[in-house]
């Protein structure tokens, strides 16, 4: 017969188990929300070109070359706040949640005077947070987006 340390005779199965409790479901408001598309503006024919096939690449599933494509796009328009939402968008859709932040987080500091283009970054960050199961970060991060 085991026994339970520093219990005397008591045998082991005589104990309760004791198990972790299970992680709280998500509230609905915690869930991924939609995102609605961003206006791309660009004065580089080469940008909206990239822009372009990167639409297209995601439509059809390749995410890999739309990202490139969003990638080549932003070193041309490094300040480009649109071009890092799209790239964020495409990240998370990737499932690389803490990729998609960061870049949804650049988006909003560029989006200086676009305060549709910074709502939406916050939502996106929102749904990473929701990814990464940070639903704490995903309510403040909605509640932010909120504010413009």
């Amino acid at each position: 017969m085991e026994t339970v340390p520093g219990a005397g005779a008591i045998p082991s199965s005589a104990v309760p188990s004791v198990q972790a409790p299970a992680a709280p479901l998500p509230e609905p408001t915690e869930m991924m929300q939609p995102l609605e598309p961003v206006a791309f503006v660009s004065s580089s024919p080469a940008v909206g070109a990239l822009v372009s096939a990167a639409d297209q690449n995601s439509q059809s599933g390749n995410l890999d070359s739309a990202v490139a494509a969003i990638e080549r796009a932003i070193r041309i328009e490094p300040r480009n706040a649109a071009l890092f939402y799209k790239l964020a968008e495409l990240r998370l859709k990737q499932s690389k949640p803490r990729l998609a932040e960061d870049l949804a987080k650049k988006s909003a500091l560029l989006a200086s005077g676009n305060a549709r283009l910074k709502r939406q970054s916050w939502l996106l960050i929102g749904n990473a947070k929701v990814m990464q199961q940070d639903f704490a970060g995903a309510r403040a991060a909605r509640a932010k987006a909120a504010s413009f």
